[in-house]
């Protein structure tokens, strides 16, 4: 017998607004986003997603029940109650929109988005009144059904609930931190957790995440999740730079692209990816002087912007060991424009400012040892900007005398490289040269590459020149009133090390790397003092002693027994250690992955130890993966500290970093001497100025005045240091910067000019030949 009230059954208007209205809404949440762009996500998960979809079936079933007069079954009621609780649910968090959404109905329509869950939970209950469904026994079926709602709610939203929970934990203590980590890692939505370090609203969506956020942010109020606190979350769950990869744009996730701001723009970091932004293309040209042991690298790049608004472009470049940046260009209306090269705070300031007057600037500043930081801003809509940068390394010098130079890479953008994409070598040199060992053979004199970005940053392709035998004594010169000249030693020494300090960062990224340091422990020294500290989420330490078998035991056991997860902070670590090999006039060895976060809460013991400490090691770091690298700006020992350029054998250079601890190897010093006015190399000259600038980060007053002069008139982008380019020369006198000049920048040839030089030099050779019977040179 049908459970009938005798009303009408509901009418085509009812089924519209009970069913229609729900349905269309998901629909349009489906495909622009835009909840989830401006208020809150309620749609985060594909299970969010079946519950919210089953309101509009379950009400068009009861509506097509009490049209045709049936009987109600049990299931309907059971169903009937689940979809009362999903929709009086997420009828809570759109509450505090609706007198806005009033307003919307009258002048859009749609206003009536927001009013969805709530007019389908009132309809839904209307029409069981109507079935009379609260009656015994389908009374307890309707409320077994809002249980049951609830319940699936609760288990869908849970990840949610762990991030909030997270987030509001790891604003605590060390201990509350640690017990969020363990949250995140156990049952946290991840991708949640991204968008918010993204810069994405944090508002809840279920039930239970709803009230957790309402204790922190009130019952209405928008999230007040840290952004900064979700970047370093992100990093202790995965191990991986929350800016490693872009947000996810499949599926559920492609609706967070709506109303997505840059948070970053203007900044000092890289920061997140920013969506139409890509590198068009990539030329790498080389000079090489191998007499001075050096050689003059200029990358030339096209960013594009696919999007529909101006963006910046922001990047991290990694120059070879003891490289000095000194050319920095932007094409400005489709000419190219000199950087000024003044304070780094006065540079900053005037990127900042023409920024915000939406101008065309581009910075570059130093990010430590070996790192540079490059801005450009703005790119404007469905077009692209064109800029380069120029840096003078010298050849590294392996014991046995062999030199070899690595490429750069882009080691942290925020930007889209196309993996088919290539960067495209050219090395050419007055001396021969050939792509180093393990390279393949391409062609020589000049040298030819393209290079996938994948390939860039696994091998860091290396090209090699003649060993080195014999000590080198070189001198190059800048002219002028009062020029500068500077003498190049290189000798052969022994190593000098009193003691050493391993730190193996444990992220879930370097179990390899800590295989690989077992491997290259053969190559320590006997009875150097030898400690190890491993980073983890229970860090374990094996104190200084002499190197022999049983301490080689002892490192071996702790390495074998490492655990590597997710990300691990290396600050406290590597305190203890500066401390401990600092009293001795020892060197750390740190052995990291990326790091991608300051953790500003265990950043205090070293930056005493730092400022404070008299006595201080040598740091040597080595990264094994691409990414940013933790740095403190103006100390002098991480602006002083040897970056290491990895290759494609992690063992061979752990080992050949081991190996000079104490062993033979090849030192290169300078020296101011007086000026002969005879023709000399300024690229000496600027790896001069880069090492005594080097310290002078923190310099104040007249010392820092002394610096930034030095850094100006050679060029160079130091810690002192760093290099705008403004729009027009009024720019430049607006922000009290010099006016820079092309003739003050180091350039490389156009290859037509390279072909005469290669004509003249063949023609020089075929008439000296012809006198003179002379060996050619040769690799060693």
């Amino acid at each position: 017998m049908p459970y009938r009230s005798p009303t009408a059954p509901p009418g085509p208007i009812a089924l519209l607004f009970g069913s229609g209205l729900p349905a269309a809404a998901i629909l349009i949440e489906l495909v622009t986003g835009w909840c989830a762009g401006a208020f809150f996500d309620p749609l985060p998960s594909f299970a969010h997603l079946l519950l919210v979809s089953a309101v509009p079936i379950v009400n068009l079933l009861v509506w097509m029940m009490l049209r045709s007069g049936a009987a109600a079954p049990k299931w309907l009621g059971l169903a009937a109650g689940a979809a009362i609780a999903v929709a009086a649910t997420y009828s809570l968090p759109f509450l505090p929109i609706l007198p806005i959404a009033i307003v919307a109905i009258i002048f859009f329509g749609i206003g009536l988005l927001p009013f969805a869950p709530l007019i389908a939970a009132a309809l839904t209950i209307r029409w069981l009144r109507r079935v009379e469904l609260w009656e015994a026994p389908m009374g307890r079926w309707v409320a077994l059904g809002v249980g049951t709602g609830l319940l699936l709610l609760t288990a869908a939203d849970l990840p949610a609930t762990a991030v909030h929970l997270a987030l509001n934990r790891y604003a605590g203590s060390a201990a509350d931190q640690t017990a969020a980590v363990r949250l995140m890692r156990a049952v946290g939505n991840r991708d949640m957790l991204l968008r918010i370090a993204h810069g994405g609203d944090a508002r809840a969506t279920g039930l239970v995440s709803w009230l957790v956020s309402s204790w922190r942010d009130g019952a209405w109020g928008r999230s007040r999740a840290n952004g900064e606190d979700a970047r370093e979350l992100y990093y202790r769950v995965t191990g991986e730079a929350f800016n490693a990869r872009p947000l996810p744009t499949g599926g559920l996730a492609a609706r967070h692209r709506w109303l997505r701001f840059d948070e970053d723009l203007g900044g000092e970091q890289v920061g997140a990816r920013v969506e139409g932004l890509s590198l068009a293309s990539s030329r790498i040209d080389v000079a090489a002087a191998p007499a001075d042991n050096l050689a003059y690298t200029e990358w030339t790049l096209e960013v594009a912007n696919a999007a529909d608004v101006q963006n910046e472009a922001r990047f991290t470049l990694a120059m070879p060991e003891g490289a000095v940046a000194s050319r920095a260009t932007l094409w400005v209306n489709g000419e190219p424009r000199e950087a000024s090269i003044a304070g780094r705070a006065e540079t900053r300031a005037a990127y900042s400012k023409v920024v915000n007057a939406r101008r065309d600037p581009l910075l570059v500043t130093t990010a430590g040892a070996g790192r540079l930081l490059v801005q450009a801003f703005p790119i404007q809509p469905r077009d692209r900007i064109k800029l380069r940068i120029g840096y003078t390394a010298p050849f590294a010098i392996a014991a046995d005398g062999r030199r070899t130079q690595a490429f750069p890479a882009i080691v942290e953008r925020n930007f889209e490289i196309d993996g088919e994409l290539r960067h495209n070598g050219w090395v050419a040199s007055d001396a021969p040269l050939r792509w180093a060992a393990g390279m393949p053979s391409l062609t020589r004199a000049p040298l030819r590459g393209a290079f996938r970005d994948a390939e860039l940053l696994a091998s860091r392709p290396r090209f090699e020149t003649t060993r080195l035998a014999a000590p080198s004594l070189r001198t190059g010169e800048i002219g002028g009133r009062e020029p500068i000249a500077i003498e190049q030693h290189i000798r052969r020494i022994a190593g000098h090390s009193s003691a050493l300090m391993l730190v193996l960062d444990g992220s879930a990224q370097m179990a390899e790397a800590g295989a690989a340091l077992t491997r290259a422990l053969d190559a320590l020294p006997a009875r150097l003092p030898v400690g190890l500290v491993i980073v983890a989420d229970a860090t374990s330490t094996v104190d200084p002693a002499p190197w022999s078998p049983t301490q080689r035991a002892r490192i071996v056991a702790a390495l074998s027994e490492a655990s590597y997860r997710g990300g691990q902070d290396n600050l406290p670590a590597l305190t203890d250690a500066f401390a401990r090999a600092g009293t001795s006039g020892g060197t750390v060895l740190w052995v990291h992955g990326a790091q991608p976060v300051d953790f500003a809460r265990s950043s205090a013991a070293l930056g005493q130890l730092l400022e404070r400490g008299e006595r201080l090691p040598q740091l040597i770091r080595y990264q094994t993966s691409p990414g940013r690298a933790f740095t403190v700006q103006a100390a002098p020992l991480f602006e002083q500290a040897r970056m290491v350029t990895p290759g494609a054998d992690m063992t061979a250079d752990l080992r050949a970093i081991l190996a000079g601890m104490s062993g033979p190897s090849w030192r290169t010093d300078y020296r101011r001497v007086p000026a002969t006015g005879a023709p000399a190399s300024a690229h000496l000259v600027r790896l001069w100025a880069a090492r005594e600038l080097s310290d002078d980060g923190g310099a104040t007053g007249e010392a820092r005045d002394r610096a930034i002069l030095l850094a100006h008139r050679l060029n160079v982008i130091t810690p002192v240091s760093g290099a705008v380019v403004l729009e027009t020369d009024v720019d430049y006198k607006n922000n009290d910067l010099p006016v820079p000049s092309a003739g003050d920048v180091p350039t490389i040839p156009e290859p037509e000019v390279w072909a005469l030089l290669i004509i003249l030099a063949s023609c020089a050779a075929w008439m000296l030949r012809r006198r003179f019977a002379s060996p050619g040179l040769r690799f060693a």
